[in-house]
């Protein structure tokens, strides 16, 4: 094996002991703010302003490396050759129909409509503009990512031929992305009319972190392509560089989102239930790539390892906030 096999083939390997590291740490820190004092609580109008602060540099930051490193190369690619692209194959994508061309511009809008809410949202004077534009963001995200991109696009495509079908293991995986657009918008939504604006915050901030998991994942792919050339294409890789890109992807979201509500002070069973959703779609797509390039012993081992790891961290942060 030449130095660059070895680095495909050792990648998932290399992010697992970065998860398990993460994962000691958070323990360690989580258990050292146990046994020391307590920060003081916050006012309720305090608690707002920082969360607010927070939520709003966070989610810019997503949306400029989603949306604009992951999404605005691609919609570059289709102004220039006309065709929707695919950032795997660096050429025309094969299964582009009606749901797919629906969906990318309620994608876009999608992200538009973020950005409005971003630099509406509890300001004096645009109060009326960030309700309105706030129920069809999210609208736009629940059926034009959620609903469409989601689940009838993996539906028609990924399972044509059944769950044998070849992209099966994607077509979950998406479908399980749009689960959390879907009932993370839902319930900002309802958070929204029973005037909860902190959940609410916190629910639309999970539906970004879903939306955002496939132009994280994209911007991945198109930085393997600057750094590695073609060593993670898949036709070096029998088809898995996708889904080695799909890895730094799931942890990139899990420690921006636990970052985010750390300096928030949010860590609540909101926050904690969608980094767990991202983490069972690590383990199990570490588990499937490990499983190609080194065996299904190995495989399992770092499976059972990374769940392991994360529940005692779990387990850690509810005591701490006990």
């Amino acid at each position: 094996m030449n130095i660059d096999e070895i680095w495909v083939d050792g990648l998932p390997l290399v992010l697992a002991l970065l998860f398990w590291g993460l994962c000691i740490t958070l323990s360690l820190g989580l258990w050292r703010g146990r046994v020391t004092d307590a920060p003081p609580a916050l006012t309720a109008g305090a608690a707002s302003r920082l969360q607010n602060h927070v939520y709003k540099r966070a989610a810019a930051l997503l949306l400029i490396l989603g949306a604009g490193g992951g999404f605005l190369p691609s919609l570059f690619m289709f102004a220039k050759t006309g065709q929707v692209w695919s950032v795997n194959h660096q050429a025309p994508h094969s299964m582009v129909d009606q749901y797919l061309l629906l969906h990318i511009p309620l994608a876009v809008l999608w992200a538009l409509l973020v950005g409005v809410q971003l630099w509406s949202g509890q300001v004096r004077g645009r109060k009326q503009l960030h309700i309105t534009f706030g129920w069809l963001g999210l609208a736009t995200g629940v059926v034009g990512i959620g609903v469409i991109g989601g689940w009838i696009w993996p539906m028609v495509n990924d399972f044509a031929h059944g769950f044998d079908s070849p992209n099966a293991g994607a077509g979950i995986y998406t479908m399980a992305m749009g689960v959390g657009v879907v009932v993370n918008g839902l319930l900002a939504g309802y958070c929204a009319r029973k005037r909860d604006f902190a959940r609410h915050k916190d629910y639309v901030l999970m539906t970004l972190f879903w939306t955002m998991d496939p132009g994280i994942h994209r911007l991945n792919m198109w930085l393997m392509r600057l750094l590695g050339d073609d060593i993670w294409a898949p036709e070096q890789t029998a088809g898995l560089g996708i889904a080695i890109a799909k890895l730094p992807a799931n942890l990139t979201l899990i420690v921006w989102a636990f970052v985010v509500a750390t300096m928030a002070r949010r860590v609540n069973a909101i926050i904690w239930s969608n980094i767990a959703g991202q983490v069972a779609l690590w383990c199990f797509g570490t588990f499937a790539v490990v499983g190609v390039f080194h065996g299904p012993g190995i495989a399992q081992a770092v499976f059972l390892a990374s769940a392991t790891f994360f529940l005692v961290a779990w387990s850690g942060s509810r005591l701490a906030l006990r």
